[in-house]
Order: structure tokens, then sequence, then C-alpha cells
């Protein structure tokens, strides 16, 4: 059983792709469904699922874009690939969009998407049809510095590389347990508890459940933990992890680029990272600092701004 928030979340089927390897990797589409649509590819954050992308329905089927949302391997319905590495999804993503019939589309990278927006900007296999990217509040490497990040996600980047098994027990002990819980309202309730200790903003969006961000979110998070955290556990090594590549490899054709929106007030992601990081795609990237803005926050309040800059790259 769900809560009665994630009851209230739009909802999408969840469609299957069978990878050149045997995988699956599943997803679900929203806004329009027309395969002449302008294709934005939504990569979502962590620990998360294809759920994540509902609240921008309404707006990108006003604007005729069609979000396609994939969950990531371990996640979702998306089988689990063994050693897999950041550098190997832009292959997924180019699979995905010869399914959806997508020649060119865009990435959009939400917190730990990012990652995978910027890999699919630098990657032969997509980087030639990506028109335009936007990451919003994203996660960016460990190496650019963590000072002014929450210590509980300071502590995960430090310790997933070393001790994925430990993390995975971790995630399957507290945040797992509650996701697979049947009890109404467990999972929620947990993170309920996490947002009380963040700032304003983002506690307000997760109170006033604006936009849907609060059914959505639990019903992310149910989704990326419904088997195992094997997936997420393994991804949070990816992330304190060297990515494989470097942000001064990332490009966009033509007149696309990249488009970074953080906030100010973040304390997933200190708005520090995203300065140096933009600092180091240089002429191909923007970033865009929204002063009264936290995490969540930013995902709220910008979905109009960046649907928009996205649609406009087509």
């Amino acid at each position: 059983m769900t809560s009665q928030q994630e009851k209230q979340a739009p909802a999408a089927p969840v469609q299957t792709l069978t990878l050149p390897d045997g995988r699956t990797l599943s997803y679900a589409t929203y806004g329009a469904t027309s395969p002449s649509a302008p294709t934005v590819l939504y990569f979502h954050g962590f620990p998360a699922s294809h759920a994540e992308a509902a609240p921008l329905h309404a707006a990108a089927l006003a604007r005729g874009l069609r979000i396609v949302a994939p969950d990531r391997p371990g996640m979702g319905g998306s089988t689990f690939q063994r050693g897999r590495a950041i550098g190997d999804w832009p292959a997924d993503a180019a699979a995905l969009a010869d399914r959806v019939r997508a020649a060119r589309f865009a990435v959009l990278g939400v917190s730990g998407g990012a990652p995978y927006a910027l890999a699919c900007c630098r990657d032969g296999s997509t980087s030639e049809r990506v028109v335009g990217a936007a990451v919003v509040a994203g996660l960016y490497p460990p190496q650019l510095g963590l000072a002014g990040m929450l210590p509980g996600a300071r502590a995960l980047l430090w310790v997933a590389p070393w001790c994925t098994p430990l993390v995975r027990w971790a995630l399957d002990w507290g945040v797992g347990a509650a996701a697979r819980d049947g009890a109404e309202g467990a999972l929620e309730g947990l993170v309920a508890r996490g947002m009380a200790g963040r700032p304003g903003p983002d506690r307000r969006v997760w109170e006033d459940d604006e936009g849907g961000f609060r059914g959505a979110l639990v019903a992310s998070i149910r989704g990326a933990l419904r088997e195992s955290a094997a997936g997420a556990a393994w991804e949070a090594r990816l992330f304190g992890w060297g990515w494989g590549f470097g942000l001064e490899e990332v490009r966009v054709v033509g007149a696309g680029r990249v488009v970074m929106w953080h906030g100010a007030l973040d304390v997933n992601s200190p708005v520090a990272m995203a300065e140096k990081a933009a600092a180091l795609m240089g002429a191909a990237a923007e970033l865009r600092v929204e002063r009264d803005e936290a995490h969540a926050s930013l995902t709220v309040h910008k979905v109009d701004e960046v649907l928009d800059t996205l649609k406009a790259f087509f």
C-alpha cells in the first residue's frame, strides 16, 4: 500500500527495453506522447526512479515536450549492472532514444542525475545527438570540494567507494526497509524526518507538497529501493569515485549548451561545487545561481524556466 500523497502523484505506464547485453531498462513517459514531439531524457536523482519526473507532466504537456524518464541500473525496474561506470550510461541512453524514435534529444539531469547528463554530452554514442542539457541542483565530482555539504551526504561519498557492501546494508536496513514496508506512511515518515533538518525552502516545498513534490519524491524513492539497495549503493560508489571523464571534455554540438541551475542555500550539493564545475566546462556551460533556493525547492520552482530553456534548443 502506498501513502495518500503517492496516490495523488501523476502516474505513467512503465515500459521496458531489452538492451543488447540482455539487461532490462525500464522507463516512463510524461508530457506529450507523440514520437515527433521534442524529447527530453530525464535522469533522476539519488536514490530515485522514474516517478521523480511525474511533477513535470503538466508543464511538459503544455509545451509539447515529451519527457522520457529511465530508471538507472538496479533501480526501479532496470536490471542491476555489475561493475558499471558512469561512462556506460550514454550507450543505454542512446538505445532508449532509438526505442522512442528520438533522433535528437535534450538531457535533463537532476541532483544525482547530473553526472549522467554530462556524460551524454561528451560520449560519442550520444554527444552528436544531444541538442542541449539542463542540470538542476546537480551533484558534481567530490574532488571539487565538499565544504558545506550535509555531513551524512559527505560521509556517504567518502565511504561508498571503499565499503560498498556496508553502504548497501545501511541503505537496506534504513530507507530500504521503509520503502518495502507495507505500512501506510512508513517511508513518508522517514523522509519527513530527513527533510526537517533541511533549509527553509526545502522544508516548505515538502510540507506544502508544492507541485506534487512530496508524493513524487516518496514514490521515486520507493521505486529505487523496491527490490534492494544494490543499485543505489553502487551508484553512491560511482559518485564518490572518479567519474571517468573530466568536465572540460563536456560539449554540446551546434548552438546548444549546458545550462546549470543551482540554489545558493543547497546543502545536498553546495553551490561552490557548481561554480567550480561551470568554470571547468568553460564556454560550454552557463550557471544560474538562485539566491533564495535550496536543493528540492529549486527543482520545484524552476520547472517552467528549465523546460522553456530545453524547448528552445530544438
